[in-house]
């Protein structure tokens, strides 16, 4: 019996084509990022059939990395890592609760109850706050938490950790293996950061993700300059945020990851590093949009090298981040 639990918040991902179809519906159903007309009472209908409608494309993007995601994958092997490191701290038990498929956020939730924990600590795998991701998980938790009878335990909310040095560190190890691989030490390069999209609306909502999103990439891009061997190179390398993942209508956030990768190639840059800055694992927004159709884009606009950094998967000190963001939380 664990005394104390810590629940892992992630996206999900489908794990086989058949899922791919049952995996949108899910995400199309969520009321926090989908505002369907007349509200719930279309919300589900509208659901099916623009999943129904996206499948057979989202699906052959998945076919193109392997037949399914591996986000599930990466998510358990962090929580191996983070469960390993508490125990040196609290007795202590790491679940994995996805928001649109399985292990879903009510099997965890079921999971850490029937195996007693007495305390809870819910951690999103989202550095960067935002409602559509941190926060559509949280009320996900708490529609299940009530349902089960808001049992009487003591519930830990980590919120974020968008500049937390451990986390910060992780990232900046990630650029400069990638750099050092591509001997990349004396070419003239640039640098871009490429995290999710967001409808504009949200941020004018009070969203803090792009706010929390610019924290994170000064962050790190102060310790490449300061604090790396090569902080000369980096000081002297152009770099950009942009965003990418932009579906359907009305304003997103800007510039575009295409059009940051277009406007390099006009001013001459031949050598290119993407960093995907919101994502602490590779799932089809890194392995399929920035692995293959960005870079196809950068290829055909001239880029000659172009460098995707790896997300932080099974990082080391990622996993020592989560460990310190958790104790920090429970104050031990």
């Amino acid at each position: 019996m664990p005394e104390h639990g810590v629940l892992l918040f992630n996206l999900g991902g489908p794990d086989s084509l058949r899922a791919v179809e049952p995996f949108l519906r899910n995400l199309f159903s969520d009321p926090d990022i989908f505002r369907m007309p007349m509200g719930r009472l279309w919300q589900r209908p509208m659901a099916h059939a623009l999943a129904k409608v996206r499948a057979r494309a989202v699906a052959r993007h998945y076919a193109h990395i392997g037949g399914r995601s591996p986000l599930l994958t990466w998510t358990q092997r962090q929580a191996e890592l983070l469960e390993r490191r508490l125990r040196a701290h609290r007795d202590c038990r790491v679940y994995i609760g996805m928001r649109y498929w399985h292990p879903l956020i009510e099997e965890a939730v079921r999971t850490a109850l029937a195996e007693g924990v007495r305390t809870l600590t819910l951690l999103p795998l989202y550095p960067q706050f935002s409602f559509t991701t941190t926060g559509s998980s949280l009320n996900e938790f708490h529609r299940v938490w009530r349902a089960l009878g808001s049992p009487s335990i003591p519930i830990v909310t980590i919120r974020s950790y968008p500049d937390h040095p451990l986390y910060v560190r992780a990232v900046v190890e990630r650029i400069e293996e990638a750099v050092r691989r591509h001997n990349l030490l004396e070419a003239s390069w640039a640098l871009v950061f490429s995290a999710h999209g967001l409808p504009m609306r949200f941020i004018e909502d009070g969203d803090p993700y792009l706010e929390e999103t610019k924290r994170s990439v000064e962050a790190i891009l102060t310790a490449l300059r300061t604090r790396s061997e090569q902080r000369d190179l980096y000081a002297r390398v152009p770099t950009m945020l942009a965003f990418q993942s932009r579906v359907g209508l009305g304003r997103w956030l800007e510039p575009s990851t295409v059009d940051v990768v277009k406007r390099f190639a006009r001013e001459g840059v031949r050598d290119l590093v993407l960093v995907p800055i919101s994502f602490v694992s590779d799932h089809i927004e890194t392995l399929y949009e920035l692995g293959h159709t960005v870079r196809e884009i950068a290829r055909a606009h001239g880029i000659r090298t172009f460098v995707l950094v790896e997300a932080l998967n099974d990082s080391e000190t990622f996993a020592e981040a989560l460990k310190e963001i958790v104790l920090e939380a429970l104050g031990t």
